[in-house]
């Protein structure tokens, strides 16, 4: 879910560049600079999550769950307050719920978090030397 909205952020963030003009002749509810910024924010963000978890940082677990979240409450707040009303306002908050429901749940879950601190195998645990 984490890459998914990554390059979903570097599409918005292209998409932004590529169709600026457009968006200021019209009149776009959302400015090109909010659009471009949000996305390249997204971007940033899940690359860094995306390496965190590569690396399997223990912060990452969390991580992950409040980027998705997040990015719910921004895609919230644009729908309300600047996309025009539509009528799958059910699909789209039970959809919602199930996205936080499951990333819950694989969160905790014992797996992933044995997943973020169990160690390589090949990694060997770094030993003092007494010579200065």
């Amino acid at each position: 879910m984490v890459l998914i909205l990554s390059v979903w952020g570097t599409v918005r963030f292209f998409a932004a560049l590529r169709w600026w003009d457009v968006l200021s002749e019209f009149g776009s509810s959302l400015s090109p600079l909010y659009l471009s910024v949000i996305g390249a924010g997204w971007a940033v963000a899940g690359g860094v999550l995306i390496s965190a978890i590569y690396r399997r940082q223990g912060w990452a677990r969390l991580g992950s769950f409040a980027f998705i979240l997040l990015w719910l409450i921004e895609y919230w707040i644009e729908r309300i307050f600047f996309q025009a009303q539509r009528a799958n306002l059910p699909f789209a908050l039970t959809l919602s719920l199930l996205t936080v429901v499951i990333t819950w749940i694989l969160t905790f879950l014992s797996g992933t978090q044995s997943f973020f601190l169990k160690s390589e195998e090949y990694e060997q645990p770094v030993e003092k030397s007494n010579t200065a």
